[in-house]
C-alpha cells in the first residue's frame, strides 16, 4: 500500500530582523508599545524604543499599568499575543500594530481571546491585530498564535503507471522540501527518498517500486 501523509512545514525565520509596535486603546492617540508613556516594564525589549530587534530569548514588546499586561512575542517562526489580567474587569478594545520588512505571511494557529478572538490581518509589511474587548476573570491569561512566513504547502500526489511504476510528483519548483518515505507512520522513522527526481511538465518526479509493501509518504521542508 501506498498513502500521503503530511509533513510539517518550517517558516522562514524572523530572527535578528527590526520590528516597530504600537499599541493602541481606541480612542486613544497614544503608543503604548513606545517607552515614553512609562508604563513599559524592563523585562521587553520595547523598554528603550519602539522599533527593536526580533530574538529568540526575549519578549519583544510588553505593557503594563497594574491592571493588564499585554506581550507580543516574536519568534523566528511565530506571534505569540498574550493578555493577562491583574484585577476581574471588562477591558477596553485593543490595536496592536507591528511592522517588518521580513513579514511575508500570516495565519492563526490558535485563539483563546473571547468576544470574537484576536482579529488579524498582514498587509504589505504592517500586522494588524484588533480585539473587541470584553470581560476577563483576574489572574487569567488570553493568547493568540500565529504563523508567520510559512512557505505554501506543495501538493503530493502518487499514480500507478500502465507498467505498474509508481510515480510519487509535487510541483516544481518547490525549494526546501524533501521527499520521506515510512513504513509505519512512526515519528522516528522517516527517512529521505534516494531515489533520483526528474522534472517533467512543471512536476518533481520520483518513480518508486510497487512492490515494496507499506509505504507512506510526505514532503517535508528541510
Amino acid at each position: 500500500m501506498l498513502a500521503l501523509a503530511g509533513g510539517r512545514v518550517l517558516a522562514s525565520t524572523l530572527l535578528g530582523t527590526q520590528v516597530t509596535g504600537a499599541l493602541y486603546f481606541p480612542g486613544y492617540a497614544q503608543n503604548f508599545f513606545d517607552p515614553v508613556n512609562g508604563r513599559v516594564p524592563s523585562a521587553y525589549l520595547n523598554f528603550t524604543g519602539t522599533t527593536v530587534t526580533i530574538s529568540s530569548d526575549a519578549v519583544e514588546f510588553g505593557y503594563s499599568d497594574g491592571t493588564v499586561i499585554i506581550t507580543a512575542d516574536l519568534t523566528g517562526t511565530q506571534l505569540t499575543v498574550s493578555d493577562t489580567t491583574q484585577t476581574a474587569a471588562d477591558f477596553n478594545p485593543i490595536e496592536i500594530v507591528l511592522t517588518d520588512s521580513a513579514f511575508t505571511n500570516l495565519s492563526a494557529a490558535s485563539d483563546s481571546f473571547p468576544n470574537g478572538g484576536l482579529a488579524a490581518s498582514l498587509s504589505g509589511s504592517v500586522i494588524t491585530l484588533n480585539w473587541a474587548g470584553g470581560s476577563l476573570t483576574n489572574g487569567v491569561t488570553v493568547q493568540a498564535v500565529f504563523d508567520l512566513n510559512a512557505p505554501p504547502l506543495p501538493l503530493l500526489s502518487i499514480q500507478l503507471t500502465s507498467s505498474r511504476a509508481v510515480v510519487i510528483s509535487w510541483p516544481a519548483p518547490s525549494d526546501g522540501f524533501v521527499l520521506q518515505q515510512n513504513a509505519s507512520l512512526d515519528p522516528a522513522s522517516w527517512m529521505t527518498v534516494t531515489n533520483a527526481t526528474t522534472v517533467a511538465n512543471g512536476q518533481n518526479q520520483v518513480i518508486v517500486s510497487s512492490t515494496v509493501g507499506t509505504q507512506f509518504y510526505r514532503l517535508k521542508s528541510s
